[in-house]
């Protein structure tokens, strides 16, 4: 996904330590690439301040340190109960939050932290628009619709939640704004959408981020405003009419899955993280939940490495959703084309390719589509497969024959075939795995983000990035954090129970900072009486969670006339299967030696032997283990550079020095395939929304990327 150039295509090799070896560029080699590029441009879709520095960075802090136009769109005012059960002004709040953004993105521009106000019309609306003054290419607009957790606007709580779900625009929610602000409206389920696409109009983005519009229920529950926000988002991109590439980020469960962010993402998204917070007096410092945020980040829909083919002439074909629907690139006799659109409406980003059909996922249900051409266009035969709850992955078996293969609503495998004839099995058939051990999980509220309790621990230098602000007096106001409540005696973040210390006044203006202390009561900025703080929400049992019901998305598996092998991660495992006679599967156990961070990669080596690619958990560490006549090899260190993206599978480059980097950072992973001809090509799609292909010459030494218009 967006990264840095380095992270975009990371060699590893084991003797490779240099940058050249690497591939990858100074910084004025690829400003010199991107001047040959089309333009990127990104939106990014939130309910809340905050949402985007806790779940889509770093790619978004990566993004704007490399100079790239950003403009951030929050939904919601995020006033959560400020003024309810505490002394706080929620206007007051909201702006306090919106400075909170104002330094984090000043800091990550790395430039003085000064903003102008501007107006973004649509129809009848006044959309807020803060633009850095230092920056102009980086924008933070503001519709200031009600928390969802708020009980006090008309429309009742989860307001975004009500207008997303209303169509008609039959309901209106008023904006939580001052009574005379020329931003004060009652916005639709149509207003907000228009808003949205008016905001595309201008900023033009290749790209937009959003949020999980579909949280897997396994794990910590998500907030209604999230969801809201995502759908809201996809909707807005289906109807710009430009193909642009959508990104969904997972929210609250990120803290059941393992880290995945190296040192040095994980610090810097911290550090901005810091400047945020101390403007945002409900964030708890010793929350288990916002730190586990800050080391971690995943999509929702991880595109995986096959999303290209060979086409029955033995070309080559590359397949991506843009806007929702299914695009293609082709091989041509003299080069690469396209894009061309295969039509559909609202695909997931996730796909597979399989015996020239691709697999795509669509509001809960897979459908399956066979691409052909002629007389100079291209059509596309579309199947509905059923119910289905993963990224799908398809592979030719025996005879020909197609598996197809999702993680299912109960958190297992199901398999669908095809025989030679074109016919599939009726039903999905679920894989027997593993019954026994249990992995325990937390399990939260549902519309909660409250963390375990936790007792106080030192603070942490302040040298630390991620270091709690002193509590003493500063010349640096804006870096002292008002008192915090405890784990388990308030809720943290967007919407919780707030904490009912005084609120830090805005830098600037008239005002004492609240002192820092864990005093359970205070005393209101008014003069008003003591408050005691509020009991901790109910919480659900600890739940357990099968390995088999543990299933993640990313799965891969090798085919061929040996017969089908599925490797499916969970989060502290690999699991395996081997087909038995047509469409039976039969569970082979773990691999041994293999806990997963991630996708992973399934290849077979010159004599067919399955060899796997994966991300070690907890690290950013890529192994690679052999299956030799069903024993498996001890993990261990690739020797070949392979593609690397966080949340992403790892894959062989198939060379010892990778290509060159590319003009922008992948969106998902790059691949590499094999022509008919047997020429090799390495392709990514880019942030600027384009093919980009390589072609592997003579010393397996790859040749320029070029982009396919």
């Amino acid at each position: 996904m967006a990264g840095s150039p380095a992270r975009a295509i990371a060699g590893l090799a084991a003797a490779a330590t240099c940058v050249g070896l690497l591939g990858i560029a100074s910084p004025v080699r690829a400003a010199q690439e991107r001047t040959l590029a089309a333009p990127a441009g990104f939106v990014q879709i939130v309910a809340h301040p905050d949402d985007d520095l806790l779940f889509m960075s770093p790619d978004l802090t990566q993004d704007i340190r490399r100079g790239e136009g950003v403009t951030t769109v929050v939904l919601t005012a995020g006033e959560g109960h400020a003024g309810i059960k505490d002394h706080h002004d929620p206007h007051v709040y909201v702006a306090q939050r919106r400075q909170g953004l104002h330094a984090a993105y000043a800091a990550m521009a790395g430039v003085r932290d000064g903003w102008r106000v501007e107006t973004v019309r649509s129809g009848r609306l006044k959309v807020e628009v803060h633009t850095l003054t230092a920056r102009p290419d980086i924008h933070l607009a503001f519709l200031s619709l009600p928390d969802g957790r708020d009980p006090r606007p008309r429309i009742g709580r989860r307001a975004i939640a009500q207008l997303q779900a209303d169509h008609r625009s039959a309901k209106c929610a008023a904006t939580v704004t001052p009574k005379h602000s020329p931003y004060a409206h009652c916005y639709t389920h149509a207003d907000v959408v228009r808003a949205l696409v008016a905001l595309f109009q201008r900023y033009r983005p290749t790209v937009v981020r959003t949020q999980d519009p579909a949280p897997d229920r396994r794990y910590t529950a998500d907030h209604t405003d999230h969801v809201a926000a995502a759908k809201f988002a996809a909707e807005a991109v289906h109807s710009y009419g430009r193909p642009v590439v959508q990104v969904d980020y997972r929210d609250y469960n990120l803290s059941d899955t393992p880290v995945n962010l190296g040192k040095a993402d994980s610090r810097a998204k911290q550090r901005y993280f810091a400047d945020y917070r101390a403007y945002d007096y409900r964030i708890n410092s010793e929350a288990k939940n916002f730190a586990s945020w800050q080391v971690r980040m995943r999509y929702r829909w991880p595109r995986g490495a096959s999303w290209t083919t060979r086409a029955g002439n033995g070309r080559l074909q590359a397949f991506a959703v843009l806007s929702g629907r299914l695009y293609t690139w082709w091989q041509t006799p003299t080069g690469w084309a396209g894009p061309a659109s295969l039509g559909g409406s609202g695909l997931d980003a996730s796909l597979t390719t399989a015996d020239g059909q691709v697999f795509a996922h669509r509001g809960g249900a897979l459908v399956a589509v066979r691409p052909r051409y002629a007389g100079g266009r291209w059509t596309a035969t579309w199947t509905p497969l059923g119910a289905a709850t993963g990224a799908p992955l398809a592979v030719s078996g025996r005879n020909g024959g197609t598996a197809v293969f999702v993680r299912n609503a109960k958190g297992g495998v199901s398999v669908k075939c095809q025989a030679a004839t074109g016919s599939w099995t009726k039903s999905w058939q679920e894989l027997r795995g593993p019954a026994a051990k249990a992995v325990r999980r937390r399990a939260v509220a549902p519309s909660s983000p409250t963390p375990r309790t936790t007792a106080p621990t030192t603070r942490p230098s302040s040298a630390s990035p991620s270091a709690t602000p002193s509590a003493s007096p500063s010349r640096h106001p804006r870096h002292l954090l008002p008192s915090l409540p405890l784990p388990g005696t308030g809720t943290p973040a967007t919407g919780g129970t707030p904490s009912p210390t005084p609120s830090r006044p805005t830098p600037g203006t008239p005002g004492t900072s609240a002192p820092a202390s864990p005093a359970p009561t205070t005393t209101a900025p008014s003069g008003g009486p003591t408050t005691a703080p509020p009991a901790a929400p109910a919480r659900k049992r600890t739940r357990t969670i099968p390995p088999g019901r543990d299933i993640q998305d990313g799965m891969d598996a090798v085919g061929g006339n040996a017969g089908i092998e599925l490797f499916a991660p969970t989060r502290t495992q690999l699991l395996q299967w081997r087909q038995g006679p047509g469409c039976t599967f039969v569970y082979a156990g773990a691999v041994p030696g293999v806990r997963p961070g991630g996708p992973v990669t399934a290849t077979r080596d010159a004599g067919g032997n399955p060899t796997l690619v994966y991300e070690q958990g907890g690290s950013t560490a890529i192994r690679q283990v052999k299956e030799t006549g069903r024993r498996w090899s001890d993990p261990a260190t690739p020797l070949r550079a392979v593609f690397h993206e966080v949340g992403e599978a790892p894959v062989p480059t198939g060379s010892r020095v990778p290509p060159p980097a590319l003009p922008f950072p992948a969106i998902g992973v790059p691949m590499v395939a094999t022509d008919g001809n047997g020429q090799v090509f390495a392709l990514a799609l880019t942030e600027d929304g384009r093919l980009y292909v390589s072609s592997r010459g003579a010393g397996d030494i790859y040749g320029a990327w070029r982009p396919v218009a």
